[in-house]
């Protein structure tokens, strides 16, 4: 096959995305038909999330793979990834030529035998959730997979961010849903959304005197039920708090999302968690939750399987399946605080899901 992509007839640009429309995404602005190794390198630095570990899953240098991304942005005039320390991220209009890309690429590797039908594609598949935003993810991502591959068993485990990484190393579980995950040649990678997080009250333990809106610096007057060093959650506080030369001095420690919240709720502390964590009990108003402000804290949820080997059958439908249930939940507001990497992030105080508007009045 030759290295380019057969030119499309009756492309357009298409203007919210700013990149060409057409049945394969073939030809530039410019009426040149893109290269595949070009498309090829850009999804393989979409989907790890960093151009080294592109590179080395490609076998190439790393110069060679930027070289490679930066033509196809110019010869598409448009931004595809915003580079920065971790990593990169897709701009919007890289989200729509990396969903693309997954059909093209997935279509061109896939063998020519007919496939099977979805009712007789059989097996299991292992998934690991954090406990924060698995009640929110779980049921819809079983009832989609059982409409599609009624004889494929998903096992879904709860765990925390530690145990999850370390579940996926060892090859425990199939697919993981990671927080911040760390650089490591051993994962493969693909961002999927940005979260915020907010502090988490007893309804009468709300107000916090000489301030409306809720900063990190307001952490240290409090007293805080956090979670282990090594969760998510603490690893992120615990930075922001350095990084502003904050002392927690206050902090109990508390493993489990369901006592943690059970202990707020009885007026023993505040804690941070994201509004997922906590949308059914601000709905009932047992708890408050007030997003952090002006010094947000963010985390970005990843998922993740191990790099380096062979997937398991199947394994790469439920990955898509789960990028997709996830951001449909974020697109439309029933992850409340989410946004579907790539998409330009709403100013910190713009909440727009009525209850979290509820939350914080």
């Amino acid at each position: 096959m030759p290295d380019s992509v057969m030119p499309a007839t009756g492309m357009k640009t298409v203007p919210e995305h700013g990149i060409p429309a057409g049945p394969l995404l073939g030809m530039s602005p410019g009426g040149r038909a893109l290269e595949l190794r070009e498309l090829r390198y850009f999804h393989s630095v979409a989907r790890t999330g960093n151009f080294g570990r592109a590179a080395r899953e490609l076998n190439i240098g790393q110069p060679n793979v930027s070289h490679q991304v930066q033509k196809l942005e110019q010869e598409l005039g448009t931004r595809l990834l915003i580079r920065h320390g971790r990593g990169v991220t897709l701009t919007q209009a890289g989200s729509c030529l990396m969903e693309r890309l997954d059909v093209i690429l997935g279509l061109l590797s896939a063998p020519l035998e007919p496939a099977a039908a979805p009712e007789q594609t059989t097996g299991s598949i292992s998934l690991a959730l954090p406990a924060e935003f698995a009640p929110l993810l779980v049921p819809r991502l079983l009832e989609a997979c059982r409409a599609r591959w009624p004889n494929v068993t998903l096992a879904v485990r709860e765990g925390t961010s530690a145990s999850l990484e370390e579940w996926v190393l060892d090859r425990r579980v199939d697919l993981a849903v990671l927080q911040d995950p760390p650089a490591l040649d051993e994962l493969d990678v693909e961002p999927v959304l940005t979260e915020r997080l907010g502090l988490v009250s007893g309804v009468r333990t709300i107000r916090l005197e000489g301030t409306d809106q809720i900063r990190v610096r307001h952490l240290a007057d409090l007293k805080l039920i956090l979670p282990q060093p090594r969760h998510w959650i603490r690893r992120l506080v615990d930075s922001a708090a350095f990084r502003r030369g904050i002392v927690l001095r206050q902090v109990q420690q508390v493993d489990g999302v369901s006592l943690t919240k059970e202990m707020v709720r009885d007026g023993h502390g505040h804690t941070v968690l994201p509004f997922v964590a906590v949308r059914d009990e601000v709905a009932r108003g047992t708890l408050a939750f007030r997003p952090i402000d002006h010094d947000p804290l963010l985390t970005v949820h990843a998922i993740a399987s191990r790099g380096g080997v062979a997937p398991a059958p199947f394994v790469k439908e439920v990955r898509r399946l789960l990028r997709d249930e996830m951001s449909s939940l974020a697109r439309s507001g029933a992850w409340a605080g989410a946004t579907v990497t790539g998409n330009p992030a709403k100013p910190a105080g713009d909440v727009t899901h009525p209850m979290l508007e509820a939350a914080i009045e």
